[in-house]
């Protein structure tokens, strides 16, 4: 029997290459008549980042500064987010395919095992890791840890050289 896969995750890192890896995710919603749930996760500093942060912004500062900071991308990124990968598909192929833009902070990769379940995927799309930023670098290894720990199967999108 073939597998029945009408939830996809897509989780993106927000970078300049989330409207290609997004396009496979659509592409994917379309063959399968799936629906995608849309992920960005933002991370939560460690312990050592948030003490090295500190000394340079003051104790306690900080915290108020990254409270205020995730506020604002939390109401704002689900905007930015439809925004960008609606012109993947056109704004009428983003609503009918995607049902949920789910903005997240804590781990990434905790938070996308959490979706998984919560949201019952059936598939995982996200993007291979480049070297051109230490961002990418994280993204790429949380790519690399979901393919080992996912109990779907996950596609991960290698975005071609010079795109």
């Amino acid at each position: 029997m073939l597998p029945n896969i009408k939830t996809i995750l897509y989780c993106t890192s927000l970078g300049p290459h989330a409207p290609y890896i997004f396009g496979y995710a659509c592409l994917m919603a379309k063959k399968l008549d799936a629906r995608i749930v849309a992920l960005h996760v933002i991370e939560t500093l460690s312990r050592k980042q948030k003490t090295m942060l500190d000394g340079y912004a003051g104790q306690g500062r900080l915290h108020k500064l990254m409270e205020e900071a995730r506020k604002q991308a939390i109401a704002e990124f689900p905007k930015q987010l439809q925004g960008r990968l609606a012109a993947v598909c056109g704004a009428e192929e983003f609503k009918r395919l995607v049902s949920d833009v789910l903005i997240l902070d804590g781990d990434a990769e905790a938070q996308i095992l959490e979706t998984i379940a919560t949201k019952n995927a059936d598939l995982v799309v996200v993007g291979a890791h480049t070297e051109s930023s230490l961002i990418d670098r994280m993204i790429g290894s949380t790519a690399r840890s979901l393919v080992k720990k996912s109990p779907v199967p996950v596609l991960v999108v290698q975005v071609p050289e010079g795109r």
